[in-house]
């Protein structure tokens, strides 16, 4: 029997909107804020009588607000992968996503079904971001598969495989794009001496080019494991250092060469050594040399950076982290479906700070010394630095909770004061503006049981301080006769400034990052 499930998880394809409606406004949206916001996310999580596992399974669903003259426009449409178009054939879930393992097609032959279970088929299901690196529109996830999007159907019209250009096997969905234009990500490969690489991806020459073709690996960072690799979402960057968190949740490998056999899904294939450390690794931008320094800190988990910037000597980390990696079980379905009564928890807003001159210092010392911070860098006897966050607020015991932060991205890799975030999948759930400055939090609060999404800040165009502008944030409703929602807040002051809501019977799936593209 097909799971039932609630009404913000049951997207189908009849769902999608050929064509943008239009939206009812409450409020005033700023003149100046004109272009488009892309959102992407799991949407399908049932397919006939199957049903994925875990929020991070659903076939993606690509959402497109186009916001002009005050007025938006609203559209949603199912990422047309070829995943989904095995999918749809078969009416059943046909191709394994992260936590859900499938079954082979049972259109297949005899001996093509049987030889699935030896072979791994990848999906495409690109349901995690959606970026822009040049005139392209790029759907991504966990894998080394991009998905090129339209910009103006949101309809797939191409693919890139970066596994064939350098060699990867995963890569996350989080991308640095410099001022330059380059755009930086943290891949994957199965190999533990060459288990994280950084891959630098140049601007586009002219339109049309692919820049993708002309990628390569700037630096590679073994396993400190024979048989594990981390699992990372995301990685941070500075002005002069790549960040790689070398989490204690794994990937085994021997699990994975099996999985098949198994019938296991990757996240299936993974464990976690909460009494380990975590490894936090610099490498310089500049040659892709790795600092030598160990840095550790107790085993935490970490889905997304926030920034990265130097100061005085040090590198600052901040970061939303959880404190124990088996965080991605509780995001099964049958733990979220019913908001109120899950057990889910957001992560923490933390700092780490990185001394970079360690070499002559004395051990037992901590060697931050940076003003207004509670974070520690002790020297260990062995030459390894062993690293304690600050919990930002200045009392550990109230720490601030966030997940899918944001910043002003011209401030990336700089000194920054404000971030952006919401504390989702609760009874009370709300967007945050935190002050890392004077360690104190503004709120909008949800109404009845609503889910934010992931807030994006867009500068004002002639703005001269960093939280001059406005925040857009997609509004989920998990009870029924409640209508989906694009929120407009206020930058400076978090205060509402209008809603979009969709008509009646439009139905919005859950969605995890986007991009404003002006």
């Amino acid at each position: 029997m097909a799971e039932t499930l609630p009404e913000w998880l049951s997207y189908t394809p009849e769902d999608q909107l050929e064509k943008p409606v239009d939206t009812k406004i409450t409020g005033k949206i700023p003149q100046w804020l004109t272009g488009n916001l892309y959102r992407n996310g799991s949407g399908l999580f049932k397919v006939g009588e199957t049903t994925v596992d875990h929020l991070f399974d659903g076939l993606g669903v690509l959402h497109k607000f186009t916001v002009k003259d005050g007025k938006v426009q609203y559209q949603s449409k199912l990422l047309d992968s070829k995943t989904l178009a095995a999918c749809l054939k078969a009416n059943r879930l046909v191709v394994s996503q992260f936590a859900t393992a499938a079954y082979p097609d049972p259109c297949k032959s005899i001996f093509a079904r049987f030889f699935s279970y030896f072979t791994h088929e990848n999906t495409d299901n690109t349901a995690v971001n959606i970026v822009p690196h040049g005139d392209m529109l790029l759907a991504m996830t966990e894998i080394s598969s991009i998905n090129i999007i339209d910009p103006d159907t949101i309809t797939k019209k191409g693919e890139i495989p970066l596994g064939q250009y350098v060699a990867v096997h995963l890569a996350t969905a989080h991308p640095h794009t410099d001022f330059d234009g380059t755009m930086y990500n943290l891949a994957t490969t199965f190999n533990r001496k060459q288990a994280y690489s950084i891959v630098k991806i140049p601007p586009q020459e002219k339109e049309g080019d692919n820049p993708f073709e002309r990628a390569s690996l700037v630096t590679t960072i073994p396993s400190r494991w024979k048989v594990n690799i981390s699992y990372n979402h995301s990685f941070g960057m500075s002005e002069n250092y790549f960040v790689v968190l070398e989490q204690t949740l794994v990937a085994n490998l021997l699990k994975l060469t099996v999985s098949s056999i198994r019938g296991a899904s990757f996240e299936g294939c993974m464990d976690n050594y909460p009494n380990e450390k975590s490894l936090i690794h610099l490498t310089r931008r500049s040659d892709g040399e790795m600092v030598t320094t160990r840095y550790t800190a107790d085993s935490f988990f970490c889905f997304h950076f926030i920034n990265c910037y130097e100061e005085n000597g040090h590198v600052v980390i901040d970061l939303c982290g959880y404190d124990r990696g088996e965080i991605v079980r509780d995001l099964y379905l049958a733990s979220i479906k019913h908001i109120g009564s899950n057990k889910w928890i957001n992560s923490k807003v933390r700092r780490y700070v990185l001394p970079l001159d360690v070499e002559k210092a004395e051990s037992g010392k901590n060697l931050v010394t940076l003003a207004d911070t509670s974070a520690t860098a002790v020297k260990q006897p062995d030459g390894s630095v062993y690293c304690t966050p600050d919990y930002i607020t200045g009392d550990a015991s109230k720490p601030v909770f966030m997940e899918l932060p944001r910043i002003n991205y011209a401030y990336n890799t700089k000194k920054y004061r404000y971030v952006y975030g919401t504390d989702f999948l609760i009874e009370k759930a709300k967007l945050t503006k935190l002050d890392l400055k004077t360690k104190t939090c503004v709120h909008w609060e949800a109404e009845d049981l609503d889910q934010p999404g992931e807030p994006i800040f867009i500068a004002r165009p002639d703005g001269t301080e960093e939280d001059d502008g406005i925040i857009l944030s997609p509004v989920l409703p998990t009870k029924p006769g409640r209508n989906a929602f694009l929120l407009v807040l206020d930058g400076k002051t978090f205060k509402e400034l209008a809603r979009a809501e969709t008509p009646s019977g439009v139905r919005m799936p859950i969605t995890f990052h986007g991009s404003f593209i002006p």
